[in-house]
This record gives structure tokens, C-alpha cells and sequence, in this order.
């Protein structure tokens, strides 16, 4: 197995984030999402899926976590602070 997965890259319009390399968050709408702890310092993709304010996390076409902006739930509430992570 290698020790980092390969480059993957995405096409222009793709919604990219950067997962911090201490702490498996992306930053998305003003919250912060879990993403698995093997993506830490990987670059995933947030796709829209068809029902409103559900998006889905993928790394290259695999995906590995999703997103419900309908509910109030994402781990921007909790105390610790992710300091590297992009703007949402």
C-alpha cells in the first residue's frame, strides 16, 4: 500500500475544501463537517445531490461522508477550534 493515495484532481466547478492535518474537518457553509481521519490533509469535493441542502463529500469518485445543511447538527458548536482549515 502507499503512504499517501494518489493526487486527485477535480474540474473546474467542483466545490474543493482541504481537510486540516491535525483534525479530519472540512469547512462548508459556515460549519465545520467530520470527514474519515485518513482524508487529514487531503483535498475532497462537495457535490450537491438532488434534494436541498444535502451535499455529499467524495474524494475523487469515492465518497466518504456527507453533508445535511437541514439540520442544526455539525461539529462548528463544539469547543475545540480546527485551525487549519479553508474559508467556507
Amino acid at each position: 500500500m502507499p503512504e499517501h493515495p494518489p493526487q486527485v484532481e477535480y474540474g473546474d466547478g467542483e466545490i474543493v475544501r482541504r481537510v486540516g492535518t491535525t483534525k479530519a474537518y472540512v469547512s462548508f457553509k459556515g460549519r465545520l463537517w467530520k470527514v474519515p481521519e485518513a482524508f487529514c490533509g487531503e483535498s475532497p469535493a462537495i457535490r450537491p445531490r438532488a434534494a436541498e441542502g444535502q451535499y455529499g463529500v467524495f474524494f475523487g469518485a469515492y465518497e466518504i461522508a456527507n453533508i445535511n445543511l437541514t439540520q442544526h447538527k455539525s461539529v462548528g458548536d463544539v469547543s475545540e477550534q480546527v485551525s487549519i482549515m479553508s474559508p467556507g
